[in-house]
């Protein structure tokens, strides 16, 4: 049975991604002496990788072997794990950053990137701590998306095509059409595009009854991607926005009682200015009282980015002065469908 791996690396944690998979290292005739699979940061902070294991199976198999890794891995950077060698290739590998002894299939394989070192299980593991998945070749049964990546070989390797966004779409995001061209810590480092200013727009204070249709007042926030908000006509794929509200004076990105709802792209905003316009609507609970409302947004799963009201947004950072305001009038035992 063909299935479509359920994909995990959520915004509220750093992503970073499988980059690169190269299975052919030591085949007869292949590039390089060693397999390797390579991870990128993909984020706009340091993540650290201890604790953290890259985890191999065969095409159809349901045996697990890992790798485990140390270290941290700064944004934009590399990190390049060293796999098993063979009798056959030519080069060398640059300096690895991890070594691990993996034998990996040429030409079609599972590979997992999990933030700890317990040992998969299943030919389709659906697991929590999955933060990258990558199935690879002609024939694999498990995969983020519609289906395994093309087959790689002795003299190709799976390669991200944008090591910046994770569609969650294997055969979307990779191509087996080139070398294998492996990158260590000391690359260059890639920059990823990020949100470089987000704001709550308006309104800034609203009063609601408890329970209220969410699209009854809907509140409207802008971001700007440098490079993307402002070069497309339409809203720019990947960004995640979200309206939500909780306690007066709690900060939303440490406080875990605040709720969250999608935004969606205004369609009475014209999409060709630097920045791009979405709405959303809060649902009020049942107990009355003051709240504080913001955005969040998340650019290709990048860390979120919360953002108060005019006229800084982010550009001073969150604060629950500049929050809007919301009161929440009359209390009610349970509300359907909008209490969450």
């Amino acid at each position: 049975m063909f299935a479509a791996f359920a994909a995990f690396g959520q915004p509220a944690q750093a992503i970073v991604v499988i980059s690169q998979v190269y299975g052919g290292g030591g085949n007869t005739g292949a590039t390089y002496k060693n397999d390797f699979i390579e991870l990128f940061n993909a984020d706009t902070v340091t993540v650290s990788l201890n604790g953290w294991s890259v985890q191999y199976a065969s095409s159809t198999g349901s045996t697990w072997q890992a790798t485990l890794l140390t270290g941290s891995i700064q944004p934009g950077h590399f990190l390049l794990i060293q796999e098993a060698p063979g009798t056959g290739g030519v080069l060398d590998l640059p300096t690895p950053d991890v070594t691990g002894v993996l034998t990996m299939s040429s030409m079609a394989g599972k590979i997992a990137l999990k933030s700890n070192s317990q040992l998969l299980t299943g030919a389709c593991p659906t697991d929590a701590s999955i933060v990258d998945f990558v199935g690879y070749g002609s024939g694999t049964t498990c995969f983020e998306g519609t289906g395994p990546t093309s087959s790689p070989g002795n003299l190709q390797s799976a390669t991200r095509i944008d090591s910046c966004i994770d569609s969650d779409d294997n055969p979307a995001d990779f191509t087996a059409a080139n070398g294998p061209n492996p990158h260590n810590f000391a690359t260059a480092p890639v920059s990823c595009k990020s949100i470089g200013f987000a704001v709550l727009q308006f309104p800034a204070v609203l009063e609601v009854p408890a329970c209220q249709n969410p699209l009854a007042q809907p509140v409207f926030g802008q971001v700007y991607v440098a490079g993307a908000t402002d070069a497309n006509a339409l809203p720019v794929p990947g960004m995640l926005a979200q309206v939500g509200f909780g306690p007066s004076g709690t900060d939303p990105a440490t406080f875990g009682g605040w709720r969250w709802f999608t935004a969606i792209p205004n369609p009475g905003w014209a999409f060709s200015q630097n920045n791009d316009e979405y709405e959303g609507g809060l649902v009020a609970h049942s107990s009355s009282g003051p709240y504080d409302y913001a955005y969040r947004w998340s650019y290709h799963k990048q860390r979120f980015v919360y953002s108060d009201g005019l006229p800084d947004g982010t550009t001073d950072g969150y604060s629950s002065a500049n929050a809007g305001k919301l009161t929440v009038d009359g209390d009610v035992i349970y509300c359907d469908p909008f209490d969450y």
